[in-house]
């Protein structure tokens, strides 16, 4: 018995390492992903508080509505895009390739009250789970509304965090399925000219837009419309910054660092007359705002950081009416699809690489589609004024967009983002 039980010991002691020194094998699958239904929603129109006078304490309510223009590409239209929006309107196209070419959407509101005038225009952005805002002020003259809303079939909870200069405060906010909200900032801060917002999402995708509004004692100054900010980065890019005020007010740069290092913020404006270059120190979560020496001209702005930073600029315009807009980083493309508003609008096309690039033009007008080749010099920006339905801009390199509205009711400058959900095929190692 004691030699039978030393030989099965042996044999399974010899057998050990040749077992446990096989290295496991790795299996590579590709597979086809369907992607969701590609949805885009559009904030909705201009949310008065306190009624046209001002003074009806507890009461909002949306006034007018807000066009909305679409570019829908080739793809099974699921709902339609509306023509006008008041609380809000989603669209939703399926399709297999993703991009604004298979859905684009724009907002624009010209308003004219006792109270707010000016042109609140807007991006329709994909609901997110979460996101940043850069701009908020809730002081003398300065009001910030946030439209919420819930355009899914699930009920959520959403988490604001409103960063100050001396601190955080959260907010939890429940939003039923379907269900759209009006919150005034001024419910929760109070004489805060300076914060930015963090929001999340729990179990849905979210819209949350930010509407600004001010005046100077009883005379309005402009109004606004942001959607969000992706999270904060290294180097943020504005495209569209036209100064054309005269030293009526300066734009103001404002940074946000919401690390626990202080940094340093390099800003290099470019203009094709000169090159301004700006040092900023922001300080751990903290802000800086900084008005740019600038002379009268059109302008991109680099800004680069060791530490990820938040950005935009509030700039002001006085013709045709006096208004304001905030100009946040753009989005880089190698393609890109937009409708066309009614109004007067600048395209702006920012080339922020080291090479000189090429963007191609389709522009729609009913049925007729011409065509423009623009070359773009390294750290340059090309404008085009856009008439018809839509545009598509196509380019072997990323290149930079932002569309200016510059019209009777206001100033808004739209910064579009690419609209794609998860899909299409997909790599899976199984070791």
């Amino acid at each position: 018995m004691l030699f039978s039980a030393a030989f099965v010991a042996t044999y399974v002691i010899s057998l050990m390492p040749t077992t446990l020194t096989e290295a496991p094998q790795a299996v590579v699958r590709q597979v086809e992903v369907e992607p969701l239904p590609l949805s885009v929603y559009c904030p909705g129109a201009f949310a008065e508080i306190g009624g046209e006078s001002g003074v009806e304490i507890g009461t909002s309510k949306r006034v007018g509505s807000a066009s909305v223009y679409s570019a829908v590409g080739d793809g099974t239209i699921l709902l339609a895009p509306e023509l006008t929006a008041v609380d809000g309107a989603l669209a939703t196209v399926g399709g297999q390739r993703q991009s604004t070419s298979l859905l684009a959407a724009l907002q624009a509101q010209g308003v004219s009250r006792d109270r707010a005038s000016g042109l609140m225009a807007s991006y329709c952005p994909q609901p997110a789970y979460s996101g940043w805002f850069i701009s908020g002020a809730a002081a003398l003259g300065q009001e910030t509304v946030l439209l919420l809303a819930n355009p899914s079939q699930i009920d959520t909870q959403l988490e604001l965090e409103f960063r100050l200069p001396g601190g955080i405060i959260s907010e939890q906010v429940a939003l039923a399925a379907g269900q759209t909200k009006i919150l005034p900032v001024s419910s929760l801060i109070f004489q805060e000219p300076v914060f930015a917002l963090e929001f999340r999402s729990r179990s849905a995708p979210v819209s949350v837009a930010m509407q600004q509004r001010a005046t100077l004692g009883l005379s309005p100054r402009g109004i606004d419309l942001q959607v969000p900010l992706g999270k904060p980065g290294l180097q943020n890019n504005i495209v569209g910054l036209t100064i054309t005020s005269g030293g009526f007010e300066k734009p103001l740069l404002r940074l946000y660092n919401p690390g626990q290092l202080p940094t340093e913020a390099i800003i290099t404006a470019f203009s094709e007359e000169n090159t301004e270059v700006f040092r900023v120190p922001v300080g751990a979560e903290g802000f800086s705002e900084t008005p740019l020496d600038l002379i009268d001209g059109s302008y991109i702005l680099e800004i680069q950081s060791l530490q990820p930073l938040l950005a935009g600029v509030r700039n002001v315009q006085l013709q045709p009416s006096l208004d304001f807009a905030w100009l946040t980083p753009a989005t880089s493309f190698t393609e890109l699809t937009l409708p066309i508003p009614l109004y007067q609008s600048t395209l702006y096309l920012g080339n922020f690489g080291q090479s000189s690039i090429i963007v191609n033009l389709e522009i729609t007008a009913g049925s007729r589609v011409d065509f423009q080749s623009i070359q773009i010099e390294p750290d340059t920006q090309a404008d085009v004024q856009v008439l018809g339905n839509k545009i598509k801009i196509v380019s072997a390199a990323e290149f930079s967009a932002a569309m200016e509205i510059l019209d009777l009711p206001g100033y808004a400058v739209i910064n579009p983002s690419e609209n794609t959900n998860f899909g299409n095929e997909i790599s899976i190692t199984v070791r």
